[in-house]
């Protein structure tokens, strides 16, 4: 059952992101293909970039996963964000924004592979990244 304390607005996988100095969020390069030559192959660097709305004050942990589809093997530990939300202050539910960069990420083999987001124990939502050698 959907919780209805937690939202993920949007998960992109790409390129870049940042804010501006008027706190406007860049995403650029949004993907969800990746054509190496050869493999193993370890992708230099790319960003996770979600935004959640909660509705209830309290303690979460967000944590972000990537993982081969296939067997649901981990590629990278998770990364956990600590999210703290005293009083909700728009319409009632704060929204948190994450900007993960992610160096360095190995795949060992072609195929698809899942970009999870986690509030505490729950999924809220995947994207999947296709893997496949390029010609």
């Amino acid at each position: 059952m959907p919780n209805e304390n937690i939202k993920l607005n949007f998960l992109h996988v790409c390129d870049y992101a940042s804010l501006s100095e008027g706190g406007k969020l860049n995403v650029l390069g949004t993907f969800e293909s990746i054509s190496p030559k050869e493999f193993p192959y370890t992708h230099p660097q790319l960003y996770v970039v979600t935004n959640v709305s909660i509705k209830k004050p309290g303690n979460y942990k967000q944590f972000i996963k990537i993982l081969r589809e296939r067997d649901n093997q981990e590629i990278i530990k998770p990364f956990e964000f600590g999210i703290s939300i005293s009083e909700p202050k728009t319409l009632g539910e704060a929204k948190v924004g994450v900007i993960a960069q992610l160096n360095n990420i190995k795949f060992e083999e072609s195929g698809r592979y899942l970009v999870q987001i986690f509030i505490d124990d729950e999924k809220i939502r995947e994207s999947k990244i296709n893997i496949v050698k390029r010609n």
